[in-house]
């Protein structure tokens, strides 16, 4: 089979970010498929271009055994007109299917929705073939506009917005998902239940190696790692810190990982209100990742206490932090709770300083073979449930089956992990 996965943000393990296209390919082509990715040269969270060869719109590239078609598009600093644009101007280029001479047609067409108008090129490509289309929700448009960007239902471009994700919805073959909460609520945008199916975030185990014991060098540091936003509500986390340091306790270190809008707010919040235990590092190749994980004692996630965190969140990093095999404080907004269900760490209420501090200071305080017990525990839940060729059987039978092939040349596994709708 023949599969071309549409995602304007997909990236391999080189650079910093999302690589779950990239695994997922990889796992595909392993078994015998051909896999196409295509992304944007211009790197969202770095804010810069990929060097494509001088003249060049696009580019293809191999990573490993994964081929990704780079497509170029301008760049933008912020959320402004200018992202909107660089949105448009991938979409026409992916649409027009240049980058594509030379490439076998497809069998099926895979549009992801960080980008909807990237998705909807993707319809248009699989339609022109007559060939089935998935959707992949990454972003719930126009829901993150009106909900989190507080833009107004009637805004032009969010009505835009959400007839194209309606046109989406009826012409998708199959909707994925990757949060079990958000089948209601992606319905209530015209969706239909019956073309759900819930493929989570997971991780590539290749990438990360069994972890050993955290270095005994006298301090105990809890690491952040990923995207510096709103959606990670970090001011919280540096507000435990400063409790923490307050209260006394000068063992334990916050190491801040990563980049994105809120990074200088709050290296500049830290220097000001003299956060001393604290410090904040540039972010590194999904690569290197592991072994920045490993160096640590505890990693740390916060959620956004509001509607579309309870609602929608699905955290890729929480994943990765259950592979590194290190006890994990996991502000939690809803009711997807991987770190308790594996008894890998401490949960607790999301955006919640005071609770955050003391579950930090409680594993600071434990010896380290208990804490090397919450990691393997967390460490055997994803091996056994989230990683990625786990994942992959699924997708793979959602490929076969829409395709109009026999399902039964996929391995699955359908035990634990149906959809339900209540």
């Amino acid at each position: 089979m023949n599969i071309w996965l549409i995602n304007h943000y997909a990236l391999p393990p080189t650079e910093n970010g999302g690589t779950r296209h990239y695994s997922h390919a990889r796992q595909l082509i392993r078994r015998g498929h051909q896999v196409e990715v295509v992304a944007c040269s211009f790197l969202h969270l770095n804010h810069v271009h990929l060097p494509l060869t001088p003249g060049n719109l696009w580019e293809r590239r191999f990573y490993d055994e994964v081929p990704f078609n780079w497509i170029h598009a301008r760049g933008y600093r912020d959320n402004s007109l200018s992202r909107i644009l660089n949105m448009f101007q991938f979409a026409q280029r992916v649409g027009r299917r240049r980058w594509a001479a030379g490439l076998e047609k497809p069998d099926l067409v895979l549009g992801s929705s960080p980008d909807p108008f990237a998705a909807l090129a993707a319809e248009r490509i699989a339609a022109s073939y007559n060939i089935p289309f998935v959707l992949e929700i990454r972003d719930l448009w126009p829901h993150v506009l009106t909900e989190v960007g507080e833009h107004s239902a009637h805004h032009p471009f969010v009505v835009l917005v959400d007839r194209v994700m309606r046109h989406l919805y009826r012409r998708a073959a199959r909707i994925v998902l990757f949060s079990r909460c958000s089948p209601k609520l992606l319905a209530s945008y015209g969706a239909d239940p019956k073309k759900v199916e819930w493929i989570p975030n997971g991780v590539d185990l290749e990438l990360y190696p069994a972890p050993q014991l955290a270095p005994d060098d006298g301090q105990f540091t809890v690491s952040y790692v990923g995207a510096h936003n709103q959606w990670n509500s970090l001011d919280a986390v540096l507000d435990a810190a400063k409790l923490l340091l307050q209260s006394g306790n000068k063992d334990v270190v916050f190491q801040f990982v990563g980049d994105g809008v809120d990074r200088p707010g709050l290296i500049q919040r830290a220097k000001d209100e003299g956060i001393e235990n604290v410090r904040f590092e540039k972010s590194v190749p999904k690569k290197d990742v592991p072994e920045l994980l490993h160096k640590s004692d505890a990693l740390i996630l916060n959620s956004r206490k509001d509607n579309i965190s309870k609602n929608w969140m699905s955290y890729n990093k929480i994943y990765d932090y259950l592979a590194a095999g290190r006890p994990i404080v996991f502000g939690r907004c809803g009711t997807e709770d991987p770190v308790s269900e594996a008894g890998a760490g401490i949960s607790v209420e999301a955006d919640n300083a005071e609770q955050l501090a003391h579950a930090v200071a409680q594993l600071a305080l434990q010896p380290r073979d208990t804490l090397w017990e919450y990691g393997v525990r967390g460490r055997r839940f994803v091996e056994e449930r989230y990683s990625v060729a786990r994942l992959v059987d699924r997708f793979e039978k959602v490929a076969l089956e829409v395709t109009g092939r026999s399902g039964g040349e996929a391995m699955t596994e359908t035990s634990n992990h149906s959809l339900v709708l209540e």
